[in-house]
């Protein structure tokens, strides 16, 4: 009886510390994939804050050029609608113009036959 319980106790301890051994190397590996996993999604973090940075600044380039490209447009069209005010100013100074010759053209075709309609002293 004493050689089946040596040989029990022997076994259980044998297997005891088989599985002492199996449960550090089991910890061990945990804290391996543990780490690795960390550092998996650190890159991931760090690749998706670069792919984040980039489209960030990708639509602030696009922003700052769509707000140069309306500053452009509105520069053109003040200065289309300048030069269709200033040719309509020209076109009406040239009208005011054109309205004082004939009035002064009438008046003076008047004076000539109020003049010839006068009886003539001589």
């Amino acid at each position: 009886m004493r050689i089946i319980m040596i040989s029990v106790v022997l076994s259980a301890v044998i297997a005891g510390s088989g599985s002492v051994a199996m449960a550090d190397e089991l910890t061990n590996l945990g804290s391996e994939l543990k780490g690795e996993m960390g550092s998996m999604a650190s890159e991931a973090k760090g690749e998706m804050k670069g792919e984040q940075d980039q489209i960030k600044e990708s639509l602030k380039s696009k922003k700052e050029q769509m707000r140069g490209d309306i500053k452009a447009k509105r520069e053109q069209m003040r200065s289309e609608m300048k030069g269709k005010r200033d040719a309509l100013k020209a076109e009406r100074k040239e009208m005011k113009k054109t309205a004082k010759a004939k009035r002064s053209k009438a008046k003076k075709q008047a004076e000539e036959a109020v003049e010839s309609l006068e009886p003539s002293a001589y």
